[in-house]
């Protein structure tokens, strides 16, 4: 998955959730995330960058947080693929 992407997907499963940051960054430093509570808080705001093992072990931090919550929405990881979804199956051919 392309890091903006990541990101962007992340953030919103954030702020869907309504997740609490400070809880998340304790459980993402206890899977091995490294960067500080205020460069996870820019990260999910989308105005700071992480690197692909944060980005992971934060997404695990969340989707730990999620599932223990019982939500459905999850963080992708860095390897998950960016499907698109279609009302109706396209055909393969189609120009479209």
């Amino acid at each position: 998955m392309d890091e903006a992407d990541q990101q962007a997907l992340t953030g919103a499963v954030v702020k869907r959730h309504n997740l609490d940051l400070a809880g998340l960054w304790l459980d993402y430093v206890a899977l091995g995330g490294n960067a500080s509570e205020q460069d996870m808080r820019d990260y999910c705001s989308g105005t700071l960058c992480l690197p692909e093992k944060d980005r992971d072990a934060l997404s695990q931090a969340i989707n730990e947080h999620c599932a223990g919550a019982d939500l459905s929405l999850r963080a992708p990881f860095s390897d998950s693929p960016l499907s698109r979804v279609h009302a109706k199956p396209q055909d393969p051919y189609s120009s479209k």
